[in-house]
């Protein structure tokens, strides 16, 4: 008994001087309580980076913003004032500060978090990003009337960081980087994705990018349903136009990573979908229906394109499909999702293509009637 006590006594102190968390930040926001009135009703889960100030929730025209519920995740130990989940009055486009107070109580960071009004844009020229929380990918971004948008673009970033966590962030399959037409563009890359994707069933990591949102809890588990195409649009896309540059990767393999003949080539296509069935449930068209889908009402690819050194133009016209016809009252509510879809491996979502596979795409428009 006397050699226990002292043990304990020393396990006791050595937990007491343990220091407190001196951080105080917010990581995330959950959204779930205002599914309703987000631009894009699937991503309720918005991150937040480490150098944010001010968050920006993009909602849809005319949304009720007197009563809003949104809660944060934030920094082991931190306290929120306001706390999270409290009704908070959001109208005319008034932001909210809330004040993150760190365990130790020494530090505090302030934040002003505002629901803002947007609508998709119909120009991109790929010039912004920011890093994910844990600095190891990039969020492709839209700079709007002076405010960053993170959640326009999906990538297969976060799936790929489970496969090469000790990727710079330039190395992973989608990424910002200089040498665009001006200023910077966007590079997609057909990745390895090592002995861990290929026992996954995945053994490359084509670089894509999609308006929408990625799913990484279903990226291992169902990797096609973890695409999420589609943020609420009110126009009408004609033609989808742009500039690129590619090179096939030099070995095609197939889905289990065989070497197989041929030359890889990459993809872009675009789509207008219902996002309700007749029912009004909600409707988000993945990497497994978006061709095919009874939802679809317009939809264009690219055809006929191949291997290029030198920015080369390309266009392509949206057409029915499914014999619909655009319903002018469902178009004006925000009934419908569109989404541009660019990935540098032509079957990378059934995984065959060629590792090095290079798209760069730069100054894209969509041309609405």
């Amino acid at each position: 008994m006397a050699t226990i006590l002292p043990v304990a006594c020393l396990l006791t102190a050595c937990i007491q001087e343990e220091p407190l968390n001196a951080e105080a930040d917010i990581l995330s926001c959950n959204l779930s309580s205002d599914k309703d009135i987000l631009l894009v009703p699937a991503d309720t889960a918005m991150p937040v980076t480490s150098t944010t100030e001010n968050i920006d929730i993009p909602v849809r025209a005319g949304a009720d913003l007197h009563a809003r519920t949104p809660r944060f995740i934030i920094t082991e130990g931190a306290t929120i004032s306001p706390a999270s989940g409290s009704r908070q009055d959001f109208s005319g486009g008034k932001a909210v500060r809330y004040v993150v107070t760190s365990q130790d109580g020494k530090w505090n960071r302030k934040y002003h978090v505002s629901y803002v009004s947007f609508e998709l844009t119909t120009q991109y020229a790929f010039e912004d990003y920011e890093l994910n929380s844990t600095g190891k990918y990039q969020m492709i971004s839209e700079v709007v009337d002076g405010r960053t948008m993170l959640n326009w673009w999906g990538t297969g970033n976060p799936g790929y960081c489970l496969a090469n966590s000790l990727a710079t962030p330039t190395e992973y399959p989608t990424a910002i980087v200089p040498g665009g037409r001006s200023g910077n563009c966007l590079q997609l890359v057909t990745r390895s994705a090592g002995v861990f994707g290929k026992m996954a069933g995945m053994p490359i990591a084509p670089g894509n990018l999609f308006l929408g949102t990625f799913d990484v809890a279903s990226a291992l588990r169902a990797p096609l349903q973890a695409t999420h195409f589609g943020i609420p649009f009110r126009q009408t896309p004609k033609t989808v136009k742009g500039y690129y540059k590619f090179k096939s990767g030099e070995q095609m393999t197939d889905g289990e990573g065989n070497e197989i003949s041929g030359k890889d080539n990459f993809n872009i296509y675009a789509m207008l979908y219902e996002n309700t069935d007749e029912n009004g449930n909600q409707v988000v068209l993945d990497g497994t229906n978006s061709n095919d889908s009874p939802y679809l009402v317009l939809y264009g690819k690219i055809e006929g394109q191949g291997e290029a050194d030198e920015w080369t133009p390309f266009s392509f016209d949206m057409k029915a499909v499914n014999g619909k016809e655009l319903d002018p009252e469902k178009l004006a509510s925000f009934g419908y999702n569109f989404s541009i879809v660019f990935s540098s491996s032509l079957k990378g979502d059934i995984f065959t293509g060629a590792v090095g596979s290079t798209l760069m795409i730069d100054d894209v428009e969509v041309e609405c009637r």
